[in-house]
């Protein structure tokens, strides 16, 4: 195949995240450094577009034959679709799901009522907009309160773990307040953290779990921001995770009906929750996750299992590819359509 002429999308972090966590979704210039060189393997030029207010003009003329998308969007509920969007309106294919599945898992209630009505646990939520709403009745702690609208772990620490009313509101507020947002107020599952990459678009592949191990455990581990960022001597990733098949298989199965349930395409990162019963509870769904080479969860995920950097980055290529063949065999382009998922 001759090579094409592929945008890479991006939102650049200038601000360093272990003081700040308001650019922590965003990709550093060794990860958007790392994407181009790994698209440029497979014999491709690589435009870098920044996904900022510049990007509509910027992205209508470059002349792209496709768009490999890890923009997270500046803000909004609906910020992770903005690259999408535009290129469905430009006609331009692109890598990854559309903009109503990136706007679905963006808001954690709205992606677990989704999971709920699809029969997939999560655990039981609600959400708060002021601090001051009455709770669930018959509502149970432990509990962790969230951003509703942040990814990367963004406002979670070991305080998000409460045990009572009063502590609930004080953390909802203080949430509301710096994020500007409402609180996600999940129940507590105590137990093991695993996730679960999948790959590949129209048959998506589901790599084995991966067990986050807290080497410095106590009663109420929690995957938080600043173990994100510091994590040597505090996490372990162990792949494939030392648990039973049957569970393993189940996992992996609850992962792929997240992914399809939401509509997800090309790469998504699933992260569950299980209990001391041996129940797994999914968390949430990651249509944009990481891709820093060495670090992020799904990289790992992937070496585990002999998936090297570079394929990683063409398998997720692969199903933007296919769908511009797509566009190209029926006219799509011409008409600003972008076949679905």
């Amino acid at each position: 195949m001759v090579g094409l002429r592929i945008a890479l999308t991006y939102n650049l972090k200038r601000i360093d995240a272990r003081r700040d966590d308001a650019e922590a979704e965003y990709d550093s210039p060794k990860t958007v450094a790392a994407l181009a060189r790994a698209i440029a393997a497979g014999g491709h030029r690589v435009v870098r577009i920044e996904a900022d207010a510049r990007l509509p003009a910027r992205l209508a003329r470059a002349g792209v034959d496709l768009v490999f998308n890890i923009a997270e969007g500046r803000s909004g509920r609906s910020r992770e679709a903005h690259v999408p969007a535009l290129c469905e309106l430009l006609g331009i294919p692109y890598t990854g799901s559309d903009p109503a599945a990136l706007c679905a898992t963006l808001d954690k209630a709205m992606g677990k009522r989704i999971l709920r009505d699809g029969g997939v646990p999560t655990p039981d939520f609600f959400v708060c907009e002021t601090g001051h709403e009455p709770l669930p009745r018959g509502w149970r702690f432990p509990s962790i309160v969230k951003p509703n609208l942040e990814g990367t772990s963004k406002g979670i620490t070991g305080a998000s773990v409460v045990d009572d009313e009063a502590s609930l509101r004080r953390r909802c507020r203080r949430m509301i307040r710096r994020y500007r947002q409402p609180a996600l107020v999940e129940r507590y599952v105590a137990g093991r953290e695993f996730t679960v990459g999948i790959v590949g678009w129209p048959r998506p592949v589901v790599f084995p779990p991966m067990e986050v191990v807290f080497l410095r455990s106590g009663p109420r581990t929690v995957y938080e921001y600043s173990l994100k960022q510091d994590w040597e001597g505090k996490l372990e990733y162990v792949c494939p995770a030392r648990i039973p098949r049957p569970l393993a298989d189940e996992i992996r199965r609850r992962a792929l009906e997240a992914f399809h349930l939401f509509g997800c395409r090309d790469v998504a990162r699933v992260d569950f929750r299980v209990d001391a019963r041996g129940r797994p509870w999914v968390i949430e769904l990651n249509p944009l996750p990481g891709l820093t080479p060495g670090y992020s969860d799904l990289v790992l995920n992937a070496a585990a299992v002999g998936v090297g950097y570079d394929e990683l980055v063409a398998r997720i290529l692969a199903g933007g590819l296919r769908r511009r063949a797509i566009m190209r065999r029926s006219g799509l382009r011409r008409r600003g359509r972008v076949p679905a998922g």
